[in-house]
């Protein structure tokens, strides 16, 4: 970052790192949550985009970052956060934008709003124009809060709680008067029984009940979902769950778990392509699994010792005997064909003619050897494993 930066005359070059950094965990956390969420694909350029303005510092020639600007297109990222409940990662993000307005000139206003002419102001009384002139000069000195309540709300809410609390007057005045007769009054009046609430009544009359569930609400929702795909087997389904309880929590027990027990079943359906000979697919299942445990931060050695085992191994493909198209093609290869009666033969391919396998075979004689071409009906064949070499 250019160390020429300044904000109100100091050095931001440490401060710009850092929003440079928050920027890029804050993209992450976008993409996290999953490439069909339009919402978050966009929310997600908007942060590049930030941070490519910011990269430009570096350049001499380039016009003054527009902190204040760059603050404003944050808004959009944190409601997006805020609505999706996560409230924590919001609280990250109005961080980024205080800090990036702490960076904007003295002279940069924090927010933009549409200019007003004096004459178009009218005020009706000299009281009214005076409040009008100390409300001008705040605002020239103050820039105003985005979280502070609009004037016209402000006042609806005022008449609001008054005219609820004429209604409560009005009510207690005209309630009427309790007489308790005279054979009541003489007996004592037993006690209220007072008993503890029960932690479903706590839950279903705690106030906020209605809104965003909580963090750590989500985070259990999204394991416990994630788990049910592992245990169906739906691999993608599972990450995109998780992936949603990372944003929340990267390095929660649960978390790391279910993303451990992702990487074991994609190491074991690599083995189960390695073995039908489907190499091309235990590569990428492998590399998939890699990626799944860098991002958690988990153990990737026994990845890594089961790629190099593939890498080792003699490759091979099998065809049914029924495909005489592929074995054709595979003319001129070393062949191990495994017969329906469990015994196997190996020869070269020579060809499919009249339902039958046409291999090429020698033998050792004296004084040589001897070629000959060995026929196997297809029907007694099982399946053949190709080899590579």
């Amino acid at each position: 970052m250019n160390e020429e930066n300044t904000t109100h005359g100091e050095s931001s070059e440490h401060d710009l790192r850092i929003v440079t950094a928050r920027l890029a965990d804050l993209q992450r956390k976008c993409r996290s949550v999953g490439s069909r969420n339009q919402e978050a694909s966009e929310m997600e350029e908007r942060i590049e985009s930030i941070l490519v303005r910011l990269d430009s510092a570096d350049d001499t020639d380039a016009d003054p970052i527009p902190f204040a600007s760059l603050a404003r297109e944050l808004f959009a990222v944190e409601r997006f956060f805020e609505s999706n409940g996560f409230l924590s990662v919001a609280k990250e993000v109005a961080h980024v934008e205080r800090t990036l307005e702490g960076f904007a000139p003295r002279d940069e206003p924090a927010v933009v709003g549409p200019s007003v002419e004096p004459s178009d102001l009218e005020p009706e009384s000299s009281t009214d124009q005076a409040v009008a002139e100390i409300e001008n000069t705040t605002d020239a000195a103050v820039v105003p809060s985005r979280w502070s309540i609009p004037r016209p709300l402000a006042v609806v809410m005022v008449f609001f709680v008054a005219a609820l609390a004429v209604c409560v007057v009005i009510i207690v005045r005209h309630r009427p008067l309790d007489v308790p007769v005279m054979s009541a009054a003489l007996e004592p009046t037993p006690a209220p029984i007072r008993r503890p609430p029960t932690p479903s009544s706590v839950a279903t009359t705690a106030p906020g009940a209605l809104a965003t569930p909580a963090p750590g609400a989500i985070l259990a929702e999204a394991v416990g979902k994630a788990r049910l795909a592992l245990a169906e087997g739906d691999v993608d389904t599972a990450i995109d769950h998780l992936s949603r309880a990372a944003l929340v929590d990267i390095d929660h027990a649960t978390v790391l778990g279910t993303a451990n027990q992702i990487v074991d079943l994609l190491i074991d359906r690599a083995e189960q392509a390695v073995d039908t000979g489907l190499w091309e697919i235990a590569d990428l299942t492998l590399a998939r699994a890699g990626r799944i445990a860098n991002r958690f931060g988990l153990d990737t050695h026994r990845i890594t010792r089961a790629a190099h085992r593939y890498s080792q191994m003699a490759r091979f493909k099998l065809i049914k005997p029924d495909d005489t198209n592929a074995i054709r093609a595979s003319t001129g290869k070393r062949v191990t064909i495994l017969l329906k009666d469990q015994s196997s033969h190996e020869g070269i391919i020579n060809g499919v003619k009249s339902g039958q396998l046409l291999l090429d075979q020698d033998t050792t004689v004296r004084g040589g050897a001897m070629y000959y071409v060995e026929k196997v009906p297809l029907r007694d064949i099982d399946f053949l494993k190709v080899w590579d070499d």
